[in-house]
């Protein structure tokens, strides 16, 4: 997994709704709310970061929010968001690109 990088399916966009106030991804006749988290992990997916450099930019920006003796632990949050990630893919709303693909 830490090869793999994670990229947000062609036919998908991301979209934050300022009348209703929520974020979107909205795919071909379908429109899904996301919570903030949600929506950024999924700006994320952009096919040059991985699981791993994903974990770090999501944790780093709960530095300036919290204490940073409270963060959460890194492989749990890690493992929460691969598990996210992987139902996304299942979903078809993500694509996980191979590093061997990248450096062709």
């Amino acid at each position: 997994m830490n090869s793999s990088y994670p990229k947000l399916a062609q036919k998908g966009r991301l979209k934050f709704d300022k009348v209703r106030e929520k974020h979107l991804l909205l795919l071909p006749e379908k429109v899904v709310v996301l919570n903030e988290t949600a929506a950024s992990i999924l700006a994320l997916c952009n096919g040059n970061d991985s699981i791993f450099t994903i974990t770090e930019k999501m944790r780093s920006s709960l530095v300036s929010e919290t204490n940073r003796n409270e963060l959460p632990n890194f492989e749990t949050m890690k493992a929460d968001i691969t598990k996210f990630v992987l139902d996304m893919v299942d979903q078809g709303w993500v694509v996980m690109e191979d590093e061997r693909v990248k450096e062709l």
